[in-house]
């Protein structure tokens, strides 16, 4: 639209050919002469609106692209076709990529602090172009590193987006920290899986070195069936939490009895309003004279579990069991007549009746918790040699296995079958498990050292999940995220394996207007895919008429002309 070149609304601009650019055609370096004005438009930009005149120039050269066909190599204030200016291109992309910043807080500024006429929306889609540019140019990135290095030691894993969502998996390359693939799958086998591996080797051309993945039966089953020759590193982190759940399950059937004595003790569950005497005080309510020693009791039953170094059952009876010797030592001083001492006396026996209660589980949890102390010390060490590791850390379940056997466990260690953390079961069990898990994973546990670096765990996978979930909670602020997983999260678990300069460099000197065209329609395929069967008000529900075509093709038309349908 061509706009008055004078105007208080805004500064028009007029862009040239610019002074340091030599003239001349940059294809041919033939001559060029001026062919008229064109894309005349209004830009938003963060110092204002600029109402942009460009001059556009052709070569005479008939043989050259550039004949007939206009340009100006000059730096526009815009971007692509976008009613936004470059700076406001850079803008967003510095907040949203290096200070993850939510989208409502981005527009915010923008409409706060520049005074921009944006909407929120706009401002969420070219987040969209951003993040879906930015993953590609990683992707980039990438190929250079594996056409210098053409070797990888492939990472992978597979994560749910939630309910009714799709798979998506990630192929990390942990030698040098790059994803190399992600894909979303409705259902996967080893055989799929062998399929994606393939296409990831062709496509980089490059040699894998090994494997570090959870214990998963499909990706066992691949790397034993296609790949026996490669080193498949089991993850550590992945074998102590197995472990660790069996240990943490057995540990709350101390913690949550506890913490229901405590939450029924009389001192809680008095009437607050019934006031009664006590000697010396005069009429006051239980509730408030134990007030204080109430609240002890509630902040530990609040207590949590922390992975590998705390576990709430085994610490609320220790710490009620301090607290317990410490009151008796105190009531054999008070006089046993007062009401205070009464309650004071009857709620120490109370929850020495509860520790009596769980003191056999107690017993059992610290010498599991002892056990796992030295199985993650073994692991932990950087002074042993790995075989040395494997040596000790045999030595210590062979002593689990001999105190199950002295326990009751009548079973041989193939006989074992494995089961997930109950709340019932035993501590014979427990320890016949961890012992069968060992053997399970004991071969490749230690696989790491034919890799060129130290890799023991598949971590990153992990927390590359954890991260790009965190984003897309932060960017639409609510729990249930599935659909953006399966829509956006395959670019947002790129901007975690690169390195910090790459988002950083410039945005508008990696845009293409033709790239990112293809990169929009990519997303809007993902999200037309997902949103298909969604629930919509304005939806034509007529999937009917289809059906009948399909088993009255020859008399279609004349069932929906005689009911007065559309066909």
């Amino acid at each position: 639209m061509i706009y008055p070149t004078k105007s208080p609304d805004y500064e028009t601009v007029r862009l040239s050919w610019p002074k340091w650019f030599p003239r001349k055609c940059p294809i041919c370096n033939g001559p060029i002469i001026f062919k008229g004005t064109n894309a005349e438009k209004k830009v938003h930009t963060l110092s204002g609106v600029i109402y942009q005149v460009t001059n556009l120039y052709e070569c005479t050269n008939e043989n050259c692209e550039k004949f007939h066909h206009g340009f100006n190599p000059h730096v526009r204030f815009d971007y692509g076709d976008r009613e936004y200016g470059a700076d406001v291109f850079r803008l967003i992309a510095e907040e949203f990529l290096l200070y993850k910043s939510s989208i409502s807080s981005i527009y915010l500024k923008l409409k706060k602090k520049y005074r921009m006429k944006i909407s929120q929306r706009t401002v969420s889609r070219i987040c969209d172009d951003i993040l879906n540019l930015k993953a590609y140019q990683i992707d980039e990135t990438t190929k250079a590193i594996l056409k210098n290095d053409a070797r990888f030691i492939l990472g992978f894993d597979g994560q749910d987006p939630g309910k009714d969502g799709k798979a998506i998996w990630l192929f990390l390359d942990v030698l040098h920290n790059r994803v190399l693939h992600t894909c979303i799958v409705d259902t996967i086998n080893y055989n799929i899986l062998h399929s994606l591996i393939e296409e990831i080797m062709q496509h980089f051309n490059a040699k894998i070195l090994g494997f570090v993945s959870d214990k998963q039966n499909l990706i066992t089953k691949c790397c034993q069936t296609f790949y026996p020759e490669i080193p498949h590193q089991y993850c550590q982190f992945h074998f102590l939490k197995n472990t660790w759940n069996h240990l943490e399950c057995l540990d709350s059937t101390i913690f949550l009895p506890l913490k229901k004595r405590l939450s029924s003790l009389y001192i809680h569950t008095a009437n607050p309003s019934s006031k009664v005497n006590f000697e010396g005080i005069g009429q006051i309510s239980v509730r408030e004279v134990f007030k204080k020693v109430d609240q002890d009791f509630q902040i530990m039953g609040k207590m949590r579990n922390k992975a590998f170094k705390q576990l709430r059952g085994k610490w609320i009876y220790e710490k009620l069991e301090e607290y317990v010797s410490n009151m008796k030592r105190l009531s054999d001083k008070m006089n046993p007549i007062f009401r205070f001492t009464k309650i004071f006396t009857k709620t120490m026996t109370d929850i020495e009746h509860a520790l009596s209660e769980v003191h056999q589980t107690y017993t059992e949890v610290c010498k599991l918790s002892e056990f796992f102390k030295d199985i993650r010390q073994n692991f932990e060490d950087p002074t042993k040699y790995w075989l040395d590791q494997q040596i000790s850390l045999d030595e210590i379940y062979a002593q689990i296995w001999e105190l199950a056997q002295n326990s009751g466990l009548n079973k041989n260690l193939n006989d074992l079958r494995s089961f997930l953390p109950k709340k019932n079961t035993s501590f014979v069990e427990i320890m016949g498990e961890w012992c069968r898990l060992w053997e399970s994973y004991r071969n490749g546990l230690f696989q790491y050292v034919k890799f060129p670096i130290v890799v023991k765990t598949n971590n990153g996978c992990e927390t590359s999940f954890s991260q790009e979930k965190q984003d897309i909670y932060r960017r639409v602020g609510k729990k249930k995220v599935g659909h953006m997983v399966e829509s956006r999260g395959e670019s947002y678990l790129r901007l975690h394996h690169c390195e910090k300069e790459e988002l950083q460099t410039d945005i508008v000197q990696e845009y293409s207007k033709l790239l990112i065209e293809r990169l929009q329609d990519v997303q809007q395929e993902k999200i037309s895919e997902i949103t298909k069967y969604w629930r919509k008000k304005d939806l034509k529900y007529q999937s009917y008429k289809e059906v009948i075509r399909l088993f009255y093709p020859d008399d279609v038309n004349n069932i929906f002309e005689q009911n007065g349908e559309e066909i």
